[in-house]
Protein backbone atom coordinates (compact mmCIF):
# COMPACT_ATOMS: atom_id res chain seq x y z
CA UNK A 1 0.00 0.00 0.00
CA UNK A 2 2.76 2.43 0.95
CA UNK A 3 4.52 1.61 -2.32
CA UNK A 4 1.43 2.55 -4.35
CA UNK A 5 1.03 5.82 -2.48
CA UNK A 6 4.72 6.69 -2.93
CA UNK A 7 4.55 5.76 -6.61
CA UNK A 8 1.45 7.91 -7.12
CA UNK A 9 3.08 10.86 -5.37
CA UNK A 10 6.22 10.58 -7.49
CA UNK A 11 4.22 10.37 -10.72
CA UNK A 12 2.06 13.33 -9.68
CA UNK A 13 5.07 15.43 -8.72
CA UNK A 14 6.84 14.68 -12.00
CA UNK A 15 3.72 15.39 -14.04
CA UNK A 16 3.06 18.68 -12.25
CA UNK A 17 6.61 19.94 -12.57
CA UNK A 18 7.01 18.83 -16.16
CA UNK A 19 3.71 20.09 -17.49
CA UNK A 20 3.01 23.26 -15.52
CA UNK A 21 2.02 25.97 -17.97
CA UNK A 22 2.68 23.84 -21.04
CA UNK A 23 -0.52 24.64 -22.96
CA UNK A 24 -2.71 27.64 -23.55
CA UNK A 25 -6.29 26.44 -22.90
CA UNK A 26 -7.78 27.19 -19.46
CA UNK A 27 -8.14 23.54 -18.37
CA UNK A 28 -4.55 22.89 -19.39
CA UNK A 29 -3.29 25.73 -17.20
CA UNK A 30 -4.88 24.37 -14.04
CA UNK A 31 -2.44 23.64 -11.25
CA UNK A 32 -2.51 19.82 -11.46
CA UNK A 33 -3.41 19.32 -15.11
CA UNK A 34 -1.94 16.64 -17.33
CA UNK A 35 -2.05 17.43 -21.06
CA UNK A 36 -1.63 14.53 -23.46
CA UNK A 37 -2.64 13.26 -26.90
CA UNK A 38 -5.11 10.42 -27.39
CA UNK A 39 -6.07 8.50 -30.53
CA UNK A 40 -9.82 7.93 -30.37
CA UNK A 41 -10.78 5.53 -33.16
CA UNK A 42 -8.91 7.46 -35.85
CA UNK A 43 -9.46 10.91 -34.33
CA UNK A 44 -6.44 12.36 -32.53
CA UNK A 45 -7.29 14.80 -29.74
CA UNK A 46 -5.28 16.61 -27.11
CA UNK A 47 -6.92 16.42 -23.71
CA UNK A 48 -6.31 18.08 -20.35
CA UNK A 49 -7.11 16.05 -17.24
CA UNK A 50 -7.53 17.97 -13.99
CA UNK A 51 -8.03 16.22 -10.69
CA UNK A 52 -7.21 12.87 -9.21
CA UNK A 53 -10.54 11.04 -9.33
CA UNK A 54 -10.64 7.61 -10.89
CA UNK A 55 -13.14 8.68 -13.57
CA UNK A 56 -12.16 12.35 -13.92
CA UNK A 57 -13.41 13.76 -17.27
CA UNK A 58 -10.87 15.13 -19.74
CA UNK A 59 -11.32 18.52 -21.45
CA UNK A 60 -10.58 18.49 -25.17
CA UNK A 61 -8.06 21.29 -25.70
CA UNK A 62 -9.20 24.05 -28.10
CA UNK A 63 -12.79 22.79 -27.86
CA UNK A 64 -15.80 22.85 -25.56
CA UNK A 65 -16.00 19.04 -25.73
CA UNK A 66 -15.34 16.81 -22.74
CA UNK A 67 -14.41 13.12 -22.74
CA UNK A 68 -16.21 11.23 -19.96
CA UNK A 69 -14.45 7.92 -19.16
CA UNK A 70 -16.49 4.79 -18.50
CA UNK A 71 -13.68 2.17 -18.38
CA UNK A 72 -9.91 2.10 -18.60
CA UNK A 73 -6.85 -0.10 -18.67
CA UNK A 74 -3.74 2.02 -18.11
CA UNK A 75 -0.16 1.30 -17.12
CA UNK A 76 1.83 4.04 -15.40
CA UNK A 77 5.62 3.77 -15.46
CA UNK A 78 8.15 6.04 -13.82
CA UNK A 79 11.90 5.72 -14.25
CA UNK A 80 13.88 8.04 -11.98
CA UNK A 81 17.05 9.44 -13.54
CA UNK A 82 19.64 6.69 -13.12
CA UNK A 83 17.10 4.43 -11.42
CA UNK A 84 14.90 1.41 -12.00
CA UNK A 85 11.49 1.62 -13.65
CA UNK A 86 8.47 1.31 -11.37
CA UNK A 87 5.13 0.42 -12.92
CA UNK A 88 1.52 -0.06 -11.94
CA UNK A 89 -1.44 -1.14 -14.06
CA UNK A 90 -4.93 0.08 -13.22
CA UNK A 91 -8.08 -1.41 -14.72
CA UNK A 92 -11.54 -0.21 -13.80
CA UNK A 93 -15.01 0.12 -15.28
CA UNK A 94 -18.30 1.71 -14.29
CA UNK A 95 -21.06 -0.81 -13.65
CA UNK A 96 -23.53 0.87 -16.00
CA UNK A 97 -21.44 2.29 -18.83
CA UNK A 98 -23.54 4.48 -21.08
CA UNK A 99 -23.27 6.95 -23.93
CA UNK A 100 -22.00 6.62 -27.48
CA UNK A 101 -18.81 4.82 -26.46
CA UNK A 102 -15.45 5.24 -28.18
CA UNK A 103 -12.07 3.81 -27.20
CA UNK A 104 -9.08 6.11 -26.97
CA UNK A 105 -5.53 4.76 -26.98
CA UNK A 106 -2.84 6.59 -25.06
CA UNK A 107 0.93 6.24 -25.37
CA UNK A 108 2.48 9.29 -23.71
CA UNK A 109 6.03 9.82 -22.45
CA UNK A 110 7.32 12.89 -20.59
CA UNK A 111 10.90 13.35 -19.44
CA UNK A 112 12.35 15.92 -17.06
CA UNK A 113 15.42 16.16 -14.79
CA UNK A 114 13.77 13.85 -12.20
CA UNK A 115 13.16 11.00 -14.64
CA UNK A 116 10.74 9.75 -17.28
CA UNK A 117 7.01 9.11 -16.95
CA UNK A 118 5.24 6.81 -19.41
CA UNK A 119 1.47 6.30 -19.63
CA UNK A 120 0.12 3.65 -22.00
CA UNK A 121 -3.22 1.92 -22.42
CA UNK A 122 -6.82 2.58 -23.37
CA UNK A 123 -9.80 4.50 -22.05
CA UNK A 124 -13.38 3.90 -23.18
CA UNK A 125 -15.92 6.67 -22.78
CA UNK A 126 -18.00 9.25 -24.60
CA UNK A 127 -17.62 12.84 -25.78
CA UNK A 128 -19.95 15.66 -24.82
CA UNK A 129 -21.84 17.34 -26.20
CA UNK A 130 -23.44 14.24 -27.72
CA UNK A 131 -23.67 14.45 -31.50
Amino acid sequence: MLGRISFALVVSAVAMSALAGAASADPANARNSLVLPANCEGRTVTVAVNGNGEFTPAHVVDSTAVFVPQAFHLTFEFTPTGGTTQSETDTSAKHNAHGRLVTCNIDFTQANPFGTMHLVGSVTGFFTPAS
